[in-house]
């Protein structure tokens, strides 16, 4: 059949469109969408750490709920509103996009090292307690394993320094404890938490002006 010009002109755009497509459809995660300069991060692994943050600050909780101890500063808000079913997460806030770029930009490379060696060692603990990524996992089986972990991190913190312990194991249990820290404190410094849950107010805050002056006898 015979074409013209134009037709020619138009299937020649066709299918350079599709070549440009192409790669699209092929996606594979052999990189991170987040944009880093010290440390190297494959797609799984970001996926890895998006599923901890959710594990460690999931929709519908309180950082003061899921760890016992940490209580942001109540100056903030005279009355915060309770965690609903409709609060955000750390995941959904990007606290664990945060985590990394703190770990990319402001800690030593020794230190980055053993953070990458550490998250290696966590998804490696997840394959083997359950035969699957931690990302892979369900959300039992995801708090199983932080709750384990959390536990014995915190052991190992209290106690004093052991020769016993495996580089592996301190290599985990660094990476847990750095990770969960800037996770938090990403979410607490997030905007969604300072505009939605605990108000902040700047400085000098409130002023109560007319205040009740009580005679000392």
């Amino acid at each position: 059949m015979p074409i013209n010009r134009r037709t020619a002109i138009q299937q020649v755009f066709f299918v350079a469109g599709g070549v440009i497509f192409l790669p699209a459809c092929f996606h594979h995660k052999d990189k991170s969408t987040l944009a880093l300069h010290h440390i190297r991060l494959d797609g799984d692994q970001q996926e890895t750490l998006a599923a901890l943050a959710d594990a460690l600050l999931p929709a519908g909780s309180s950082p003061s709920d899921r760890h016992p101890g940490l209580q942001p500063p109540s100056d903030r808000h005279p009355n915060p509103p309770p965690p609903s079913d409709q609060t955000l997460g750390a995941k959904a806030v990007g606290a664990h996009l945060f985590a990394l770029k703190m770990i990319d930009d402001c800690y030593p490379d020794i230190q980055q090292q053993q953070f990458m060696r550490g998250l290696k060692a966590f998804d490696e603990q997840a394959r083997h307690q359950y035969g699957k990524s931690f990302a892979n996992c369900d959300q039992k089986q995801r708090d199983d394993l932080v709750a384990a972990i959390n536990a014995s991190a915190a052991a190992t913190s209290a106690a004093p320094p052991s020769t016993s312990a495996s580089e592996k194991t301190t290599d985990l249990f660094f990476f847990f404890r750095e990770n969960k820290s800037l996770v938090i404190r990403g979410y607490l410094g997030s905007q969604y938490f300072l505009t939605k849950i605990e108000v902040y107010e700047l400085v000098p805050g409130r002023w109560h002006g007319c205040t009740p002056v009580i005679k000392k006898s």
